[in-house]
């Protein structure tokens, strides 16, 4: 088990790089959605949620199973959000970014999985859910002419007048720097707290909420709003 600074900086976390199926905690080898008895919507995973680690957390109970499909998504990038996640890592958000080709994970969600994943993503405070009209190409189901996602209502962290890459996420033809996680918690410790070590940033940013809200403040500095036609926002308790 990861410490909470490790978990902090290791985010977004390992993921296959093909399909799998999410079953007792663990990847498991990839069962489409039509296998499965529930009807299932897509959701566009492009952060931590494409790891079997993070999906785990967010469903304890090992009766959950949820197919996990690679896919291509054209002309965005995954960037950091200007904000910071309740454990202490900078989280990902969608950047438009025309000629990118960016490798995300669709997972396929029941009606009774929906509200645990809106309440882990903040739906109404930290992030936006809704509907992407943008085709997916998926490894397994095809072109997918559109797909549910959540947005970071802070946008993008971008320092420097552009967003920061996730290093992480090998996105093709990426117009923007790049960091993992360490790397940019090490700048923003360098920015905003002078001599210390992203370890001892990160700790700031779990145990001391104060900190961690004047920090957020600062980095709203630094944002990009998200700004996208093609993004229909939803409310969570609405029918799909």
């Amino acid at each position: 088990m990861l410490s909470p600074v490790e978990r902090a900086l290791s985010y977004p976390y390992d993921a296959p790089h093909g399909s799998y199926l999410l079953a007792n905690g663990r990847a498991e080898a990839y069962c489409p959605p039509s296998a499965l008895p529930e009807r299932r919507v897509p959701v566009i995973a492009y952060g931590s949620n494409r790891a079997p680690i993070q999906l785990a957390r967010k469903y304890p109970d090992a009766s959950h199973r949820i197919p996990v499909e690679a896919a291509w998504l054209e002309g965005f990038d995954a960037v950091y959000a200007a904000r910071l996640s309740g454990y202490g890592a900078l989280p990902a958000t969608l950047a438009p970014c025309p000629g990118c080709r960016l490798p995300v994970k669709i997972t396929w969600l029941n009606q009774a999985q929906l509200p645990a994943m809106h309440r882990s993503e903040g739906v109404g405070v930290a992030y936006d859910f809704g509907i992407l009209e943008v085709p997916i190409l998926a490894e397994h189901s095809g072109l997918l002419p559109r797909a549910l996602v959540y947005v970071a209502q802070a946008g993008a962290y971008a320092p420097d007048g552009e967003p920061l890459g996730l290093a992480e996420i090998a996105s093709e033809q990426r117009r923007w720097q790049a960091l993992a996680q360490r790397a940019l918690q090490q700048m923003l410790a360098d920015r905003y707290s002078p001599g210390i070590a992203a370890e001892a940033f990160a700790e700031t940013t779990i145990a001391t909420l104060s900190e961690k809200a004047a920090r957020a403040q600062l980095m709203a500095q630094s944002a990009l709003p998200w700004q996208e036609k093609r993004f229909r926002p939803l409310a969570p308790e609405g029918p799909l």
